[in-house]
């Protein structure tokens, strides 16, 4: 039984701070950072097999076009087959062996994937399961408590480090 997460990708980049930003730069620039992210994220947590992010296009091609980053796929509809079709789509021709989470806002998306049985979760959860990482290095480091001459022989050895002294 495989994991596999799909993502309605404008969805979760509009919706997603770090993402948007990128949007000023280009469309183009904010998806390849998005991927960046998700490539950090599956090298780190094993909580997925496969992550499937779905874009809107414009393109006039006859199907869907994919592109592979490793675990992660960049799936793109076409101008008569928006994002959310391809997620639906999607869902109608998985294994229902296969366990598959839906991130989306989107009340379509999201109703279609419980239709299907599987789990729906919204942007806003997804982006803290990809921003775990970052939690978890943080509280690690507040977590631990250090006596006094421990804190100040670091502080040394980093201003030795730094060529502070």
């Amino acid at each position: 039984m495989s994991k596999h997460l799909i993502i309605d990708g404008y969805n979760a980049i509009n919706k997603i701070g770090e993402l948007e930003a990128k949007k000023d730069i280009s469309l183009e620039a904010s998806r390849l950072h998005f991927i960046r992210i998700l490539l950090d994220f599956m090298s780190q947590n094993r909580a997925f097999d496969k992550v499937s992010i779905v874009f809107d296009s414009k393109d006039k091609e006859l199907g869907v076009r994919r592109e592979a980053y490793g675990n992660i796929e960049a799936v793109y509809g076409t101008y008569d087959k928006d994002a959310d079709s391809v997620i639906v789509d999607m869902l109608r021709a998985a294994s229902s062996k296969d366990q598959i989470s839906v991130a989306s806002d989107d009340n379509f998306v999201r109703n279609h994937a419980r239709v299907y049985g599987r789990d729906a979760i919204s942007i806003s959860a997804l982006k803290n399961i990809i921003m775990l990482k970052k939690r978890r290095v943080k509280s690690k480091i507040e977590g631990q408590e250090l006596e006094g001459h421990k804190v100040r022989d670091i502080n040394e050895e980093l201003k030795r480090h730094w060529k502070l002294t």
